[in-house]
């Protein structure tokens, strides 16, 4: 034996702790094999199938823990139970991603230490392109001797189907040949793992041969029974000196419940309790203690759903303090990073840092920012996990579906990033079939409602988004220009018939006055008011009505001239509502505390110095100091179409303006839908406890 092949067998009994016992939401990694614990009867039973079949295909629910498992337990037992016989096995991962065959073989030139060698990468790269012959040309070029085993680990494997959907199926068909002669004719020393989700064993018949070749090789991954699960909580901490109580793993066995999420949401909070109670009391002390993880130091009542949550929560809130928009970016990066597929489950779905940038308009470096917040190590909610720098074509990804499923401003079912990602899909694409028809006749335009509420829509997006919804984005711009304008023209016509009947009104209005005012003389004041109404100026109205309740009060008016100002007023009142409804919106403050009023002010004066979209000015009459006040801060509304308009954009506006609290837009309209005393445009601005701080600018 040769002194390389020598230190590499003896290379593999190199005992390294990790970090910390749970690695949290992420997989483990192969140099962590020493603190997975639970699966080894598993393990045995996948090496032992490896070893006869040579090519196994691992499948399972997204989150059951396929490449924690092969990773962590399968590629270090190939490694170190064959070195101590004398055999040399050397393993390597690659995950199909932008470029498979190019990622199997820089995996396979790195397991030599070539990995940045070009020459040797393009070699691999090319024999990758023999198909069926690739196996025996790889084996020739990795198994140099008769003890040499090479096993190569394609984690993920169903991203070769997304793969070739996007850039054709012609590697996926190379791939899918090269594991099919492995399986048929396996040269000597070669060895694949492919680890899969179970639904997409479908997608395998899509390539000759491959379904028959993952017949005979697959390995649907078992569930952990409950011994396993203690040991894979209890085990690790022992290496650490620790100790987790039997009540608390038992606990955090019956929070985790027995889904998918399993297995990532114990390593988590484990992860957490770790930090929290045992890392920080060491730096503390300056030295390493013995340590126990009891039912004390966890106190958390909603679950380890609930504390992965708010986990992600509180990374948020960082992102926040660094950036001003930071809640904003990371809503779009994660809306980006995620998708509902046809079985209506939520997965991941990478993209690079490039595409990030276009898809959420964000500038490099606060995508940068934003990334490295949610990767850092204690956190690993992305991937790449750490530190290591950021290109563009770094490709950006979700750690586990568990932070998609139980985050809840990702999953909130009502008004989630998921479901707002969605549905938000779902309006462009039914743009694009108004389009087709736009297309076919120029009378096919949004009405004047909908095209307000589109083009105030379209501006949070870019090109850049609609791609993923099919794209088209001029085509829909000329069908929103083409709206507006169709609305702007039928506006000027219903303003300049509303014209004229209000004028006949008031010029009717006025005569009936002027006879009062003749019988009068304590209404002389009310001649020059009623002149003034042609103007239509509502709060000439409003005044005039004042006055015709002076005169109605008056002992000196008889019963006829009463009734004939009461039908003058009730006259008014129609007058005024039809002025009413171009009138500014008119926002009402609510604060719960008086310390909030400073605040509040600065945001008034803010406002009232603003236009929405549609270019009415804002009025802000007064500020209340409320008895009783929600628990959160919202704007209500209360008409459904002054909610779907003006509502959104205000909120919009008034989060602009404030750095804290958030507001939400609270609909109202069904409660208050038959009210009569409700003037349009009118909104009320609650502010709940705490503190109301406007933005510096």
């Amino acid at each position: 034996m040769n002194t390389k092949v020598s230190d590499t067998l003896q290379a593999v009994f190199n005992v390294d702790l990790p970090a910390r016992p749970y690695p949290g939401l992420r997989p483990f990694e192969k140099h962590e094999w020493l603190i997975f614990f639970g699966r080894e009867r598993m393990a045995d039973a996948i090496v032992k199938k490896l070893v006869t079949k040579r090519l196994l295909v691992i499948h399972g629910d997204s989150g059951c823990g396929k490449s924690s498992l092969v990773r962590a337990a399968v590629l270090p037992r190939l490694e170190q139970e064959n070195a101590r016989a004398g055999l040399r096995w050397r393993t390597c991962t690659a995950m199909p991603r932008g470029t498979p065959l190019l990622n199997i073989a820089e995996a396979l030139a790195d397991i030599d230490g070539r990995g940045c060698d070009d020459e040797r990468v393009i070699a691999l790269r090319r024999v990758l392109n023999f198909g069926p012959d690739a196996p025996t040309e790889i084996a020739r070029l990795m198994c140099k001797d008769s003890g040499d085993h090479v096993c190569i680990l394609i984690d993920q494997f169903e991203e070769l189907f997304e793969h070739a959907r996007t850039h054709g199926p012609g590697e996926a068909q190379l791939l899918t040949q090269f594991l099919i002669a492995l399986q048929q004719d396996p040269p000597p020393g070669l060895y694949v793992i492919l680890t899969m989700r179970s639904e997409f064993l479908g997608a395998c018949a899509h390539y000759r041969g491959f379904a028959e070749a993952v017949n005979v090789t697959q390995y649907l991954l078992p569930r952990m029974d409950h011994s396993d699960l203690l040991r894979a909580i209890c085990e690790p901490a022992r290496l650490f000196d620790g100790e987790v109580s039997q009540a608390l793993a038992e606990r955090l066995i019956v929070d985790a419940g027995g889904g998918q999420d399993q297995l990532p949401l114990i390593q988590h909070g484990l992860m957490l309790l770790f930090e929290q109670h045992v890392a920080k009391a060491e730096s503390l002390a300056g030295t390493d203690t013995t340590w126990r993880l009891g039912m004390d130091q966890y106190q958390h009542t909603s679950g380890l759903a609930g504390l992965l949550s708010n986990h992600a929560d509180e990374v948020l809130k960082k992102a926040q303090t660094l950036l001003p928009l930071g809640s904003r970016l990371v809503e779009l990066l994660f809306r980006a990073l995620t998708d509902i597929n046809a079985e209506s489950k939520a997965i991941r779905r990478p993209q690079t840092i490039k595409q990030l940038i276009a898809v959420t308009g964000g500038q490099r470096e606060d995508i940068h920012l934003v990334v490295n917040t949610f990767r850092i190590d204690g956190v690993s909610f992305l991937t790449p996990h750490g530190q290591a720098p950021l290109e563009d074509n770094t490709l950006i990804d979700i750690s586990h579906e568990a932070l998609i499923r139980c985050w809840q401003k990702i999953d909130d079912p009502h008004n989630g990033w998921l479901i707002r990602e969605f549905r938000n899909g779902l309006i462009w694409r039914a743009l694009l079939v108004q389009a087709d028809s736009f297309e076919q006749d120029a009378g096919s335009v949004l009405g004047a409602a909908m095209a307000t509420e589109r083009d105030r829509w379209i501006r949070q997006y870019n090109e850049q988004w609609t791609e993923r919804y099919g794209g088209d984005w001029e085509r829909v711009k000329s069908l929103l220009a083409a709206s507006i304008k169709d609305r702007d023209r039928a506006r000027r016509k219903k303003l300049l018939g509303r014209l004229g009947v209000v004028m006949s009104g008031l010029f009717l209005l006025s005569s009936w006055v002027v006879l009062l005012i003749t019988k009068q003389n304590e209404v002389k004041n009310l001649e020059s008011v009623v002149n003034t109404t042609r103007t239509m100026s509502y709060d000439l109205i409003r005044n005039a009505q004042n006055q015709i309740q002076i005169a109605s009060t008056s002992e000196a008016t008889n019963a006829d001239l009463s009734k004939k100002l009461n039908d003058v007023n009730t006259e008014l009142n129609v007058q005024a509502e039809k002025l009413e409804v171009n009138l500014a919106p008119r926002v009402y403050l609510h604060i719960s505390d008086e310390a909030q009023r400073e605040s509040a002010q600065r945001l008034a004066l803010k406002l009232t110095a603003s236009r929405l979209d549609n270019n009415y000015n804002l009025a802000v009459p007064r500020i209340t100091l409320a008895d009783s006040s929600p628990p959160r801060s919202v704007l209500r509304c209360f008409q459904p179409e002054e909610c779907a308009s003006n509502g959104v954009a205000l909120v919009n506006l008034i989060n602009r303006y404030l750095q804290a609290p958030e507001v939400t837009l609270e609909d109202l309209s069904s409660q208050y839908k038959n009210a009569t005393n409700i003037r349009p445009e009118h909104y009320e601005l609650w502010f709940g406890p705490g503190v109301v701080e406007p933005r510096a600018q």
